[in-house]
């Protein structure tokens, strides 16, 4: 008897064929999930530029102080390429001939517009430039200007540097090496290769970890777009899948496009270079369309490990990979022999140094705020944005700062970070005085450790920084400044002083350290930052009947100071809480003739069809008179002997040159250590103390000027060549320093001392002088009195 056949349950079937529907609407989900993302991400990021953040122009000027040296690191990072001596000049290149550099400048576009280049002659007499002419008719030029720098990119919330191009705007040479390098077949496969997938699998068994892959370039693509660089089963499957949704939504010129823009190729300092119309102009100096068979084959060779094989790390690897690129195109038949043997032969890049581009963090941050800016929207719309940074000027601001703070750490253990310890930190910003142009701004040591900006951010007390205000407040007062001069004998003694209207305190000010000098000027009070004496001077009767303090507040308002400040004695002594670029900012009244000058870093932003988003490009407002020009002048003129024999000569024995004024600024406590040194083309603040505000204790001369003398180091002379601009109403007298009087020929000691006109002594000193005083005369301010004792 037949057996009869079993069944399967029908419940059983049913729970199958609703999990194998379920599977089914589950798997469709995820694949219309990802084809939705692969469409947003595909089409929406295409042709999408990056944000660029740009320097100032550079204008060298016959006269400037750059050496050969100094230009040709510069037209190396702006990406010219070097010609043979002797070859015809082309655009975007130079060539070193002798005591001469010929370089055809490029097109530049600028915040203001675009401006066609030219080819000009630069000729050197040790570190200047001699002549500057036109190359075509050697015609003299005043000035010739290079092109803005790039000092940022920032691509999808990355720094990320990229310019899309068409596939018919690529070399057909570097289609043919990369095809040949990363995927033969590529027009034959549908998103993923099973025998290079089988290849790679059976090897990474053997390690027993996923660590090589088998991906075409569809995948790669795929990678670079959606996907981490995580090597594990699970992220290859989705790459997988990827790969397949996007060989069926798009044609094979699409992707081959897409992965020719988005392939990364290199850095370039903190930014990316990806892209290989940007990868060309980084390694080359050309446009990716111009390149020819070994430049090809060398880009194509870098997809693999652009570190390992870059030109600039290693020749001899470079050398390598391009022959494995030129071997690859010679077997599919795509290049001769002959072809083959040149390429290999050829030289690697004409390029002979790597741009390392700038590190600019914290100036990149600010100016963004500047230009209302955020790094996801600047991002979003391909934004360019020109800024008033001197690349080369923040390279030394960098170098300096990091040099000065890694001394200090050397030579006071007690600085050393410890465990759970805030490290050592320091501010540096440079500012053209006259404009108030941001030149260099660095923010702190380490930007990957702290993006914290402290010359923006910080709120610290500015102390001895701020007594050139005082002095500014007394020469300027009608009443105070007849009886006060640079030559003025004060008191440096004890003193208390009752204040606080219905709360009564008393207050008893210091000198740095400890010690009391007795009868002492003006000039040597400020030179040498005295501070009982400074307070005196903050303590003087006005014609109101007021003490000065009101108007040293008015007048620190008036340069730039917004930071609340009160009209208490220890306010001569920077008893409040300043921005470091606050304080540099209101230093330009000292530097520029006495106008208030506002710290700005953008100069425009561009959309990019033209139209502005910020920044109001070139504008002649009237600058606002924040000092009489006499009185700041004065103020000046007693900051030059600071750096000479006060505070501040540390700077000259370190190393500094040319025409310069600072003053040092230390706080009481010890937690703030500052330098401000500035010429009339530049002014430069350095701070430097603990985050955490812990004990420096350590004065500005000791811990900021080394930082300031080291950047000046490093800058061209004519930035520190030009003379302060002595303004009418000002006079010089020679003096005896110690009595204040006009020296007479016994005196021991002179100096040519500054006033306003109809301050200065008329008397010659009684203490040394071989004949008795004159009367005074009554328009004319009296010599005075000698020394009390």
């Amino acid at each position: 008897m037949a057996r009869k056949k079993r069944r399967l349950p029908r419940g059983l079937l049913l729970f199958a064929g609703v999990f194998f529907a379920v599977g089914i609407v589950a798997m469709g989900a995820v694949v219309s999930y990802y084809d939705r993302l692969v469409r947003k991400r595909m089409d929406g990021r295409k042709w999408n530029l990056p944000a660029r953040i740009y320097s100032d122009v550079w204008v060298v000027r016959q006269g400037d102080g750059w050496s050969p040296e100094d230009v040709l690191r510069r037209l190396q990072r702006l990406r010219y390429a070097a010609l043979e001596p002797g070859t015809k000049i082309e655009p975007g290149r130079y060539s070193v001939s002798g005591n001469w550099i010929a370089v055809w400048l490029k097109d530049r576009e600028t915040a203001f517009g675009r401006t066609g280049g030219i080819p000009i002659e630069m000729e050197f007499e040790g570190s200047k430039i001699r002549t500057l002419r036109r190359a075509v008719d050697k015609v003299p030029l005043s000035l010739a200007t290079f092109e803005p720098e790039v000092v940022g990119s920032v691509f999808d919330q990355k720094m990320e540097d990229r310019t899309p191009v068409r596939l018919d705007q690529v070399s057909p040479r570097l289609v043919d090496a990369i095809i040949t390098t990363e995927d033969r077949s590529f027009y034959s496969h549908s998103g993923i290769s099973l025998r290079r997938i089988l290849g790679a699998a059976l090897r990474n068994l053997r390690r027993g970890s996923a660590v090589q892959g088998g991906s075409t370039l569809t995948q790669q693509l795929v990678k670079n777009l959606f996907l981490t660089h995580e090597r594990t089963f699970r992220r290859k499957a989705v790459e997988a899948l990827l790969a397949v949704i996007l060989e069926v939504r798009y044609e094979k010129e699409q992707i081959l496009e897409a992965y020719l823009n988005e392939i990364y190729l290199g850095q370039r300092g903190s930014i990316s270079v990806t892209g290989v119309e940007e990868a060309s102009k980084y390694y080359f100096g050309k446009p990716a369309s111009a390149l020819n068979l070994p430049e090809s084959a060398l880009l194509a060779g870098l997809i693999a490990s652009p570190g390992r094989f870059s030109p600039f790390r290693s020749e001899e690897s470079a050398r390598t990979r391009r022959a494995f690129v030129l071997k690859g195109m010679l077997e599919l038949e795509k290049i001769t022999k002959e072809e083959y043997e040149n390429a290999a032969a050829a030289p690697l890049t004409a390029i002979s140094r790597p741009a390392t581009g700038i590190q600019a963090s914290h100036f990149v941050d600010f100016v963004l705020t500047q230009a209302g800016q955020s790094r996801e929207k600047i991002s979003e719309e391909g934004v360019s944005i020109f800024t008033t940074l001197d690349p080369d000027m923040q390279t030394a601001a960098e170098a300096a700062l990091q040099k000065g703070l890694e001394q200090l750490e050397t030579k006071f253990k007690r600085l050393r970070t410890k465990p759970g310890q805030e490290p050592l930190q320091g501010a540096l910003i440079a500012l053209d005085p006259a404009t108030g142009a941001i030149r260099a701004l660095v923010g702190g040591r380490d930007y990957s450790e702290s993006q914290f900006n402290r010359v923006v951010q910080a709120r610290r007390q500015p102390g001895s920084l701020f007594k050139p205000f005082v002095f500014l407040a007394a020469f300027s007062d009608p009443e105070v400044r007849q009886h006060m001069t640079p030559s003025t004998v004060l008191q440096d003694s004890p003193i208390s002083i009752e204040f606080g209207g219905g709360q009564q305190q008393i207050w008893t000010p210091k000198n740095y350290d400890g010690e009391f000098r007795g009868p002492i000027s003006v000039r040597q009070t400020l030179e040498q930052s005295i501070n009982i004496p400074t307070v005196r001077v903050a303590l003087s009767e006005t014609s109101s009947g007021d003490n000065l303090l009101p108007r040293i507040v008015e007048l620190a308002k008036e340069a730039g100071i917004s930071s609340p400040m009160k009209a208490y004695p220890s306010l001569a002594l920077g008893s409040f809480e300043i921005s470091p670029m606050e304080i540099a900012a209101s230093y330009a009244v000292f530097a520029n003739g006495g106008y208030r000058v506002k710290p700005t870093a953008l100069l425009g932003a561009i959309k990019p069809g033209g139209d502005r988003l910020a920044g109001d490009g070139p504008k002649a407002e009237p600058m606002h008179r924040a000092a009489e020009a006499a009185s700041a002048a004065l103020v000046t003129e007693i900051l030059r002997g600071a750096v000479e024999r006060g505070t501040g000569a540390s700077a000259r024995r370190l190393g500094a040159t040319g025409t310069f004024a600072g003053k040092t600024g230390t706080t009481n406590d010890g937690r703030d250590a500052w330098f401000i040194g500035f010429s009339p083309r530049l002014l430069v603040a350095v701070w430097v103390g603990f985050d955490d505000n812990r004990g420096l204790g350590l004065s500005g001369s000791m811990a900021a000027v080394p930082i300031f003398a080291e950047f000046a180091k490093r800058r061209p002379s004519h930035e520190f060549n030009v003379s302060f601009v002595r303004p009418p109403g000002i006079v010089q007298e020679t003096v005896d320093p110690t009595t204040g009087f006009l020296a007479s020929e016994n005196c021991p000691s002179k100096l040519n001392e500054t006033y306003l006109a109809g301050t200065e002594p008329a008397a010659i000193c009684p203490v040394h002088g071989a004949r008795p005083a004159p009367e005074p005369r009554e328009d004319v301010r009296p010599g005075l009195l000698p020394p009390q004792t």
